[in-house]
């Protein structure tokens, strides 16, 4: 009988353990930029995408957006308010998804939500249900919160700068490098002091451009580059180094972010950075490489000539036969997209869903929704 009981108690503690690990598993979303020409959304491809997150991945438990859900405007702040109203109508199908864990959405702003000196309040307002532990200008704006064993943090690189709070005149954006990284530091180390195993920083612009905003993104060079770099250029590439360090010391999983309307995956030092970049937005070019045209380039894009001293800067692989990336592992496709992270007990999966945009209007779907790319981060 005694043996009994103990065989029993043995299972028992099996299948506890077996739960536990079970319960740690979990699924989220993560997409950006779904501006468009519909009230300043993208609506029928963030409709497509809804939808089919609500079809087939009925298992996750929130949904991540670090910016430019809209375009914006940069005249009449109530204009961008009742833009972030009609994107919110259309995420209504997420917002009100009973299987998902509340908030379900959390969000940042891009540079897009930025133009004018009462976005930020605004925003803040439509948004605020979300967590306010950020440093005390940026609440609502950056914050971090735990699921399980992760923790996700977002962190906005866009802001505006009030000068004068009297004298609008004094106003400008103050855009494209991370302004608490102090805050930031802090936050990761407490994180794995807790325990955490897995840990996400999320924010609206690449640490490592690949496409069409070369000369912005958290570099920050600027048109026209010259060398050497002036002290203003050094300034904020050194925000960006010391954010990357940031990542790196404290074993960041994946720093998960948009701006660039593409997909794009690529580790640097270590640390992956994911741009899953266009959920409506227009498709871009990714960085000219040495056998495309080097004429073919057009609006904010480069050529690959003009290319080469932003690539020397960045230090990316350039020349013939080279992607005109940060990484030799790069891997992107010029799609709408989002992706899929499925947290294991001892990886991250991972699944890119995307559709090809139109040959002759890159804000349009020419194919069905399919996995693009899948890989794992262990």
């Amino acid at each position: 009988m005694r043996k009994v009981k103990i065989i029993c108690i043995v299972l028992f503690a099996i299948l506890f353990t077996v739960k536990i690990a079970f319960t740690q598993e979990f699924k989220f979303i993560a997409m950006t930029d779904s501006r468009g020409a519909y009230n300043g959304v993208n609506e029928p491809v963030l409709s497509a995408f809804v939808q089919y997150i609500l079809k087939e991945h009925t298992e996750a438990k929130f949904l991540l957006f670090p910016g430019d859900m809209v375009n914006g405007s940069k005249t009449d702040p109530e204009n961008t308010v009742k833009q972030l109203e009609h994107w919110k109508n259309v995420m209504a199908p997420i917002y009100n998804n009973s299987s998902m864990v509340e908030p379900r959405v959390y969000v940042t702003v891009g540079n897009h939500e930025i133009n004018h000196r009462y976005d930020e309040d605004n925003f803040r307002k439509q948004f605020s249900y979300l967590p306010q532990n950020g440093p005390e200008d940026e609440k609502g704006l950056t914050y971090s919160f735990d699921y399980n064993k992760a923790h996700f943090v977002f962190i906005t690189c866009n802001r505006w700068y009030y000068g004068k709070l009297n004298d609008t005149t004094d106003d400008r954006r103050d855009w494209r490098y991370i302004k608490h990284l102090d805050w930031l530091s802090k936050d990761l180390k407490e994180a794995k002091e807790k325990g955490s195993k897995w840990i996400f920083v999320l924010s609206h612009e690449p640490a490592f451009p690949i496409g069409g905003h070369l000369r912005d993104c958290l570099p920050n060079l600027g048109g026209n580059l010259t060398l050497p770099l002036s002290i203003i250029r050094l300034w904020y590439l050194s925000q960006r180094d010391k954010f990357w360090e940031i990542l790196k010391e404290n074993n960041v999983t994946a720093y998960i972010c948009g701006h660039e309307h593409l997909y794009g995956r690529q580790t640097v030092e270590g640390i992956y950075q994911i741009v899953t970049g266009s959920a409506g937005a227009p498709i871009y070019n990714f960085n000219p490489t040495y056998s495309e045209d080097n004429d073919n380039a057009s609006g904010f894009e480069l050529s690959y000539n003009d290319a080469l001293p932003y690539y020397e800067v960045l230090n990316y692989n350039y020349g013939p036969g080279k992607n005109s990336q940060r990484s030799n592992d790069f891997v992107g496709y010029r799609a709408f997209n989002y992706t899929v992270f499925d947290v294991k007990d001892d990886k991250v999966v991972v699944n890119v869903y995307g559709a090809f945009q139109k040959e002759e209007n890159n804000s349009e779907m020419s194919s069905d929704i399919n996995i693009i790319d899948n890989f794992i981060i262990e």
